[in-house]
């Protein structure tokens, strides 16, 4: 069932994305139709349907970064479509404030702003020639493609395959400022951090700062918000999988789900030159003295985690989170306890949520105790807020 919030930024979107739709079909349609198997064409410069419903389909399923990402994929192919520019508007608002962005508040109307302009060939494109100049139209031709596309895993196969083709083909045409402009837009939808930063150094190198294309300076702004403007803070985030920065995070026990909750805001912070260490957060925006969870970073890229669980119910050691004991008892030690790895741990593939199952504690004997919190873990869903560790 979807909460009010949700109802409304659903509404508003539908109204945003249908309402034009309907109107230019009304605009279009022809008085005498008495055909009533015949459609009106869609109108010039629009996103089809199907790709509108999808978006709506992710807000209304609350997956906002997701429905971003389409929209602005979208406009590369679509640049005028103003249902799209007003819905990208609002979802960067709501990304912005965590998802609970309030779709009929007065400073959440959408703005007209500037869409990304439509891939075409560029003046220096017009001085290849031969197998170059067709290798140039075709990676254009495969950005085209794969934003038209509603479909999010053929689009990020579409786009992985552009980044690899236009890296080998910049390498012997470097000038190519319209490719690298590209990169920097996939770079944003792959969630690919040196990638960013790379197109970023070029496009600046070539003066994109002081552009009047408002299509390119909105992808250096995008960019720089991310940080990967920034040679550290791109390596970063690559080498701490965008783990870093504010987070919600939400519960449940076992096979049962009217046994769940939220757990605040945590916040992930750097640890030494690999390492992570995750805080809850208190009601006056400090951080917990003791870490309740710690990543170590493999060299294979992947991270270890560990949660801290009290022994004791309100372990002086220990100010935040929860135990999630079952039947706790005051004075009766829990296991399992101290540093336990998760059961399971993943990370989505836009690093904007991560699960994490840990054993459930209970107050008996440790044997008993360890293996029944393992047949009735916790989960806990992490949702990312902003790339901000705190103030």
């Amino acid at each position: 069932m979807c909460t009010p919030s949700k109802t409304l930024i659903l509404g508003f979107l539908l109204a945003l994305i249908c309402l034009p739709t309907l109107h230019a079909q009304r605009a279009l349609k022809a008085p005498t139709n008495t055909n009533p198997a015949a459609t009106d064409p869609a109108p010039a410069g629009q996103a089809p349907d199907a790709a509108t419903n999808k978006i709506t389909e992710l807000v209304h399923d609350g997956k906002y970064a997701e429905a971003q990402q389409l929209t602005t994929g979208l406009l590369l192919a679509y640049p005028d479509d103003q249902r799209l520019i007003r819905a990208k508007a609002l979802l960067e608002k709501l990304l912005a404030r965590g998802g609970s962005a309030d779709a009929t508040s007065g400073d959440n109307q959408p703005t007209n702003r500037a869409a990304p302009a439509q891939p075409s060939a560029n003046a220096n494109a017009e001085q290849l020639s031969g197998r170059d100049r067709l290798d140039y139209d075709a990676l254009i031709e495969l950005v085209r493609q794969a934003q038209q596309t509603v479909d999010m895993e053929e689009q990020k196969s579409s786009l992985k395959q552009f980044m690899d083709e236009s890296s080998a083909f910049l390498r012997k045409h470097p000038d190519q400022m319209l490719l690298w402009q590209l990169r920097a837009a996939s770079a944003i939808s792959l969630n690919d951090p040196m990638a960013g930063y790379e197109a970023g150094q070029k496009l600046l190198a070539a003066g994109a700062a002081d552009s009047n294309d408002p299509s390119l300076r909105q992808w250096l702004a995008q960019l720089k918000n991310k940080g990967w403007l920034d040679k550290q803070k791109a390596e970063d985030y690559k080498k701490y999988s965008g783990i870093l920065g504010t987070w919600s995070v939400s519960w449940s026990i076992g096979n049962k789900p009217e046994e769940n909750g939220t757990g605040g805001k945590p916040i992930f912070v750097k640890s030494g030159t690999r390492g992570i260490e995750g805080y809850y957060m208190s009601s006056n925006g400090s951080k917990f003295g003791r870490p309740a969870f710690k990543g170590t970073i493999l060299d294979s890229g992947e991270i270890r985690w560990e949660q801290y669980l009290p022994t004791y119910d309100h372990d002086p050691q220990f100010a935040g989170g929860s135990t999630f004991a079952i039947n706790p008892v005051p004075g009766k030690p829990y296991y399992p306890s101290g540093w336990q790895p998760p059961i399971s741990y993943a990370l989505s593939d836009n690093k904007r949520t991560m699960t994490m199952v840990f054993p459930q504690q209970a107050p008996a004997n440790q044997r008993n105790s360890i293996r029944y919190g393992s047949e009735h873990p916790v989960t806990l869903v992490f949702e990312k807020i902003s790339d901000s560790q705190g103030q």
